[in-house]
């Protein structure tokens, strides 16, 4: 069976799909939003259950923090708080090892320089050996007289020690 492309039952579907889109409730794209929202900011903390996991991946079936947390950052969107302010409440109330990313700012901030830093210096010193290397003259080769000279000599001496 072959397909033929048809412009007027495409454009139909496309408005089709527009109007079923537009016919929601209005409610319904708030929570889809509030929904999305709610899933950026639980994936930017870490569960305190000490499990070290994303709030929105903990494991455990009777975790006594994500529930908690979850439930809380629920309440502060309903109130109207951006994800900004969320985040930031949540940081004044358990402190910043709840956010899964240090932030870029003071101490902090050397968490994001330091693995760079590292990589540069390593790099560096790489290049520094593989130089030292290069640089490297070959031992020069013996000289064949002075190798026949020894040869000579130690076949003079394993002739006086058979005698």
């Amino acid at each position: 069976m072959k397909l033929k492309w048809q412009p007027k039952k495409l454009a139909l579907l496309l408005l089709a799909a527009w109007l079923a889109g537009s016919l929601l409730p209005p409610g319904a794209a708030a929570q889809s939003s509030q929904e999305e929202v709610f899933g950026r900011i639980s994936d930017k903390l870490i569960c305190q259950c000490g499990c070290n996991y994303g709030l929105s991946y903990c494991p455990h079936l009777e975790c006594p923090s994500a529930p908690v947390l979850r439930a809380t950052i629920r309440e502060k969107l309903a109130a109207g708080q951006s994800e900004k302010e969320v985040l930031q409440a949540m940081v004044a109330q358990l402190g910043p090892a709840v956010l899964g990313a240090p932030p870029a700012e003071g101490f902090y901030l050397t968490a994001w320089v330091m693995p760079f830093l590292a990589l540069l210096v390593g790099l560096f010193l790489t290049q520094q050996v593989v130089r030292r290397w290069r640089r490297r003259k070959p031992e020069p080769a013996a000289d064949p007289a002075l190798v026949e000279r020894y040869r000579a000599s130690i076949e003079r001496e394993m002739k006086e020690l058979e005698k």
